[in-house]
Formats: C-alpha cells, structure tokens, sequence
C-alpha cells in the first residue's frame, strides 16, 4: 500500500501562516511546501492589511503613553509596532529593540522571543545564531509556543547551538500540546519520512497533521 500523502492545500496554508508572522519556516530536507506566486499589486496589498491591523490597535498615544508609564504589555506590542511597520508608525528597529529590551528588564520572557527573532534574522543586530538561542531559551522559559518551535528548529539543524534531535522533538511536542499548528506539522512529516530519530509511522503522521489542520483553523496565537 502505497503511503498517504500529506495533504497539499494543508501544508501550504501551514506555510502562509508562517510567513504572516515573519518567522524562518521549518527547517527540514523533506518539508515540500507549495510555493506561494506573489500577487502583482503586492504593496498596496500590503499597505491595506496594515491600515486594517491598524483599525484594531490602540491609538498610538495611548500605547506610548501606557510603555512609559511601565507597562510591560504594552512596551512589547508598541515594539512590536516599530517592528512590522504600519500606517501610524513606519518600522524603526532600533525603537523597537529599545523597547523589547525594556519589556524584558521588566519582566525576563516577556519579550524574549522577539529579541531571539531579531538576533535570528540580523534586524537591527548582526545576526547571531548563539544570542538567538540564548533569547529564544529564556522565552521557552516563560511559555512561548513559537519559542519552542523556533528553538526546535535550532536543535534540529545545530544552528547556535549543538545539534539535538531528541532536543527538537521534546521541543516541538511541548509547542504542539499548545496547539502550535507548525509544531505539529513538523512532528507529522518527522513520522511520515522517519526524521528526528522517530520510526516511521504513518499513523501518527496523519494524527499530527489532522491536529495541525484543527489548530490552523481554530487556534489564534
């Protein structure tokens, strides 16, 4: 009996979730992801998405306002802010490091992951795969699910720190019993191909991945 293939259309939508949130996709030689074509009005597209994320956010005032006055909260989401860029505010990575760096004096793992994801990427900093981890080990501590994952992914490929593959597989169990759609996605092609040091079983690939299409759908992060 031939396997059961992993369903396209789910996989691809796992892949469009990532990219929503500006995270490096799993890191995996078998992971086939359909690529996405890129529309040919793409700026304006953009340009729209963040007017509409805009229309749902506080009032800039109010959320500067808010950091200043100490809270954490809001010192993440107005890092977050500078971060992506927006119609309100146009990306400055130094504000928004400057601010996620006050989050966590404040409270360490509040803002962790986004650090992590900068020293990953190299915006603002030279990127660094060592601090990465460092970072992304802190926000694990505090609970992040893409934390987790993002660390996974480190351990898988030996990225900042040595390779673990027992490491990544711990990792991506604890954000996939968070509902982390990509965590769980990794897990099922991690029993589909026999990766990680996990036999293959197509059973579980295919329990993962029915898991994973449940949280795309129904688990907001």
């Amino acid at each position: 009996m031939r396997p059961t293939p992993i369903p396209v259309v789910l996989v691809a939508a796992l892949a469009l979730c990532r990219c929503a949130r500006e995270e490096p996709p799993v890191p995996g030689p078998r992971e086939a992801v359909a690529p996405v074509e890129h529309a040919p009005h793409a700026p304006r597209a953009s340009h729209d998405a963040h007017a509409a994320h805009d229309a749902h956010e506080p009032p800039l005032a109010a959320l500067t306002a808010a950091a200043e006055s100490g809270d954490v909260d809001a010192q993440v989401a107005l890092g977050q802010r500078y971060l992506r860029g927006s119609a309100q505010v146009p990306a400055d990575v130094g504000q928004a490091r400057a601010w996620f760096l006050r989050a966590e004096a404040a409270r360490p793992g509040s803002a962790a992951y986004e650090l992590g994801r900068m020293s990953q990427s190299g915006k603002g900093v030279p990127a660094d795969p060592v601090e990465a981890v460092r970072w992304f080990e802190l926000a694990v501590d505090a609970g992040s699910a893409d934390a987790m994952f993002l660390l996974a992914g480190a351990a898988r490929t030996g990225a900042g720190l040595p390779r673990d593959d027992a490491r990544a597989v711990a990792l991506y169990q604890r954000a996939a019993a968070m509902e982390h759609p990509e965590a769980l996605q990794a897990l099922a092609l991690a029993y589909l191909h026999g990766e990680l040091g996990l036999k293959v079983d197509e059973s579980e690939s295919r329990r993962y991945m029915a898991a994973a299409g449940h949280a795309l759908q129904h688990h907001h992060r």
